[in-house]
């Protein structure tokens, strides 16, 4: 497909059962053994937990050269034994390691295509939910966990149906059938990331019209000139509030510092102007 990465990826499977699973679901590379040292950036492993201390050694060293992008572990012990059986492999890696059950290949191939494809930030790995949290993984092992009410469409889910939820075959978001709410990574960042809600909100207001008109009036209303934002020339302001030009999220921070708000704030007070 034009445009789309598509990054060379070794799985390495040393059981003769993961590697005919996985090779069922994906055109990737899947071995019974891999040399880490070769040029491949993008190593994954799969391995049962009762394998685990035969297979240390390679991940160790897959993992220390920072070519190890996950770790999966296929649950074939007691859940609750894992810990035991990371310790008997003197394994202490957390933050890539994702544990699947035995009957479950398409969490580690969603994982394996999201990486070759580029596409790891963006789509869903894991979900797990508990009490009144959601908490989702992304394909990069980034967490994010909101609360169902913080989240309007989440409010919607009753408290008998919030487990009930299934992830869609690549990972491109999570879904509730009886309440008809997907929601996908994007959605969580803009709730948990107050920088990524600030460039969403910021391109947003920047794709309105007479959104210059508004930083003009919001200057004036704070008795500034156009020269009285630091590190920005009069130039810049101008073309900024004829619409001639399209700030940056930097650009609208410093604005922002120079009324005495923080960007967010700056942000919904230029909104206001616009309805």
């Amino acid at each position: 497909m034009p445009g789309v990465i598509q990054r060379d990826v070794v799985v390495y499977a040393p059981e003769r059962e993961s590697r005919t699973a996985l090779k069922l679901g994906m055109k990737e590379t899947v071995v019974s053994d891999v040399n880490v040292q070769s040029s491949a950036n993008y190593i994954f492993y799969e391995v049962s937990a009762s394998q685990l201390p035969d297979t240390a050694e390679l991940i160790k060293a897959a993992n220390e050269s920072k070519e190890l992008r996950a770790l999966f572990i296929r649950a074939d012990v007691d859940p609750m034994l894992l810990p035991q059986f990371l310790q008997r492999a003197d394994l202490r890696i957390t933050r890539n390691v994702l544990v699947h059950a035995s009957d479950d290949w398409q969490t580690p191939q969603r994982v394996i295509k999201a990486w070759k494809m580029g596409s790891e930030h963006d789509l869903v790995a894991a979900v797990a939910v508990f009490d009144d949290k959601l908490l989702v993984i992304n394909c990069a092992f980034e967490k994010f966990e909101v609360s169902f009410d913080s989240v309007p469409a989440l409010k919607k889910i009753s408290k008998s149906e919030r487990s009930k939820f299934k992830i869609d075959s690549v990972g491109s978001f999570v879904f509730w059938e009886e309440a008809d709410v997907h929601i996908d990574i994007d959605s969580l960042r803009y709730v948990t990331d107050e920088k990524w809600r600030t460039k969403c909100d910021a391109e947003n207001l920047i794709s309105k019209q007479n959104f210059g008109k508004a930083i003009a009036a919001l200057r004036k209303e704070h008795g500034l000139t156009q020269s009285d934002i630091p590190n920005l020339t009069d130039r810049q302001m101008r073309r900024i509030e004829a619409g001639d030009a399209r700030p940056s999220v930097e650009s609208l921070s410093l604005i922002a510092k120079a009324h005495g708000m923080s960007t967010e704030v700056y942000l919904n007070t230029v909104n206001l102007k616009l309805v």
